[in-house]
C-alpha cells in the first residue's frame, strides 16, 4: 500500500461523523474524538517518528513517552529549545 492511500484512509477516518449514544451523527471539523481508535493509530505513527528523530538528532538525551505524551530530559535550557 502506498503512502498516499494510507493518508487518504486516515483523512477519511478523521472526517467521518461520530455516532452518539442517541443514534444521531455528529460531524467534527478539528482533531479527533478523545478515545477514538484513530488516535491510537496516529499516536503510534508519532511515537515511531519521535523515536527515530531522537536517535538521529539527540542520541544522548534520554526520553520516554506514554499515550501521546513525551518527556525529554534536558539538562540545560538550550537542549530544550
Amino acid at each position: 500500500m502506498d503512502c498516499k492511500r494510507v493518508l487518504l484512509y486516515i483523512e477519511w477516518w478523521l472526517k467521518a461523523p461520530a455516532q452518539m449514544e442517541d443514534g444521531t451523527l455528529a460531524d467534527w471539523d478539528k482533531g479527533s474524538l478523545q478515545g477514538s481508535v484513530v488516535n491510537l493509530l496516529l499516536a503510534n505513527f508519532f511515537h515511531y517518528a519521535l523515536d527515530e528523530w531522537m536517535k538521529r538528532n539527540h542520541p544522548t538525551i534520554p526520553f520516554e513517552r506514554y499515550a501521546g505524551v513525551a518527556i525529554v530530559h534536558c539538562k540545560i535550557e538550550k537542549q530544550a529549545k
